[in-house]
């Protein structure tokens, strides 16, 4: 596709040249979906998300003004065996130095994310805003341990603390999670658990529990949504989360020490509407959004 966009790239907060310490945000993308277990695509999520970030403009949608933050496009890391490329990607993640925001990629990439923010907050508490259909706690699926449905699973093993995690949107599970679920100390909202408790209140919850770490990541998987908002995703399942329902809980973070965010499993060749692709882009923006707030309460 060749359309023009009708504005620059990220909404005109990329800046070509900036320096990493110039920049507010790192976008990095991860273009491998050889880990999913079902339908493949998210590997073409990241350049579908680039290319019509040029078609938003530079404000979220309660008119915050993003001008003025700069957002440093890193282009792909490119994996071709996860065994040897995911250590060398957590390498990156620990060496950056601004909030990265990541494009999947199928939920297997998260893996290195985990692993890279976990030395790179080293000795200080990182938690973790899990927004899914699946907990994705299996130790091992479909062969590998690195499958799309571990990444949880390996991000305790890298020393994220139960306790300060929280999952919602949930509404499948795999027999090898559900000790952890129930026995363990994460904290579950279910997709049925929102539509019965309304979102505002699991968010307030969920900002109680978040507010506690030093530091903050966002793992969003688009199969958080329900199909009819996002069916371009390897999975969908029935049931989820209403895109409203998904943006108050991104908005409801603001104040949080957030560190990062990844949107995986958003799988283009599955959507030819792309309405899949601008969820994605929606949730980054006011990502971006909830940042740009969050700096001009504290700076006020």
């Amino acid at each position: 596709m060749t359309l023009e966009g009708t504005h620059g790239l990220w909404g005109d907060l990329h800046v070509p040249d900036a320096a990493p310490a110039q920049a507010d945000f790192t976008v990095l993308g991860i273009p491998f979906d050889g880990l999913a277990s079902a339908r493949k695509g998210a590997a073409l999520a990241p350049e579908r998300i680039r290319f019509w970030s040029r078609h938003v403009t530079p404000f979220s949608e309660d008119r915050t003004r993003l001008a003025g933050l700069v957002v440093r496009d890193a282009g792909d890391f490119p994996v071709a065996d996860p065994a040897s490329d995911f250590p060398k990607a957590a390498e990156v993640v620990a060496g950056l130095s601004n909030i990265p925001i990541f494009l999947g990629g199928d939920h297997s990439v998260t893996i290195p994310i985990f692993q890279g923010q976990r030395q790179r907050f080293a000795g200080k508490r990182l938690g973790l805003l899990w927004v899914d259909a699946h907990p994705d706690l299996c130790d091992d699926f479909d062969g590998s341990r690195l499958s799309h449905a571990c990444v949880l699973r390996r991000g305790l093993e890298f020393g994220i603390d139960q306790q300060d995690v929280c999952l919602v949107g949930l509404r499948s599970w795999e027999e090898q999670e559900i000790d952890l679920i129930e026995r363990g100390q994460m904290h579950v909202y279910t997709a049925a658990d929102v539509a019965e408790l309304g979102m505002k209140s699991v968010a307030a919850d969920v900002r109680k529990i978040l507010a506690r770490c030093d530091a903050v990541h966002v793992s969003l998987d688009i199969d958080c949504l329900d199909p009819s908002a996002a069916p371009g995703t390897g999975i969908p399942e029935f049931g989820g989360l209403s895109s409203r329902e998904a943006l108050t809980l991104i908005q409801s973070l603001q104040g949080l020490p957030l560190v990062g965010l990844d949107v995986v499993e958003v799988a283009p060749p599955l959507d030819p509407s792309e309405a899949t692709v601008f969820a994605a882009l929606k949730i980054i923006m006011e990502f971006i959004a909830v940042v740009a707030r969050g700096r001009a309460a504290f700076s006020g």
